[in-house]
């Protein structure tokens, strides 16, 4: 067995309780049961861990369990490292959204799912909605379809045999990457997210590394399919100009090659 594949399963099961929030609020054990499939009592034994640990508080009143101050901590350790990568690419994400009025965001390989490193929205009532770290599935949407697409081949056969799909979806997605690595983009509607669409091209280094995934967002009532290829230019345009950012280049490589080592 390689050291890739040691894990306590109990240690998976906690983490996976952590996975289940997507913004700051609480989750009561009914939300838990419904996201991960694990028993109530399993619930109850590995959230009470998490608690006694600060990377979850209990809320007694409401009963529900809220994200913990270690958790906080923790981030803080990296907020240097992960901060400097967002500052650099957030101008980019803007100049996206001026010419867009869509949401973009730029996210990288985060383990085994896509994480949204930095987004910017547009300042209007119905917009698509992300958080920045995020963790989104990879084997879903236009840009975790994207990450896996230009990923290196065995990290992808990895993820896909990993994740939960049925044998027929595992099939059809290999057969997907290979059309969207000829034509370098891919789009989705109302997969993630209802009554959505999504745009996604690869981000690389100058030295054809896979750095990320740049995408923009919105309602499906404003795609245009006419504008698809102009939507298309655009963000590979900026994709260059991501690429000639050396600051961001350094980090994300080095980001890069560590996420592939654990895998």
């Amino acid at each position: 067995m390689s050291e890739a594949d040691r894990h306590v399963e109990s240690v998976v099961s906690a983490l996976t309780l952590l996975d289940c929030f997507e913004r700051d609020e609480g989750l009561r054990l009914e939300d838990f049961h419904a996201r991960t499939g694990l028993t109530r009592s399993r619930i109850i034994r590995l959230a009470g861990t998490l608690v006694h640990k600060g990377y979850l508080v209990h809320d007694r009143e409401h009963a529900q369990y809220l994200l913990g101050p270690t958790l906080f901590r923790v981030g803080a350790l990296l907020a240097d490292r992960y901060g400097s990568m967002a500052s650099s690419v957030r101008p980019i994400l803007r100049e996206l959204v001026v010419s867009t009025g869509l949401t973009s965001m730029f996210s990288v390989l985060g383990g085994r799912d896509r994480l949204i490193l930095a987004k910017e929205e547009p300042d209007k009532a119905v917009r698509y909605s992300v958080q920045e770290g995020q963790g989104r599935s990879i084997v879903l949407g236009a840009s975790g379809r994207v990450l896996l697409a230009f990923s290196n081949g065995a990290v992808a056969s990895e993820l896909i045999e990993k994740s939960q799909l049925s044998d027929v979806e595992k099939t059809r997605l290999t057969s997907d990457l290979v059309k969207i690595r000829s034509a370098g983009f891919n789009l989705s509607e109302s997969e993630l997210t209802r009554h959505a669409f999504a745009i996604a091209v690869p981000v690389f280094s100058q030295s054809d590394d896979l750095l990320g995934v740049l995408t923009v967002a919105g309602p499906t009532l404003e795609y245009q399919k006419e504008k698809l290829a102009d939507l298309v230019a655009l963000l590979n345009h900026k994709s260059q100009e991501i690429m000639l950012a050396s600051p961001i280049v350094r980090h994300m490589k080095q980001e890069t090659k560590s996420m592939r080592d654990e895998l």
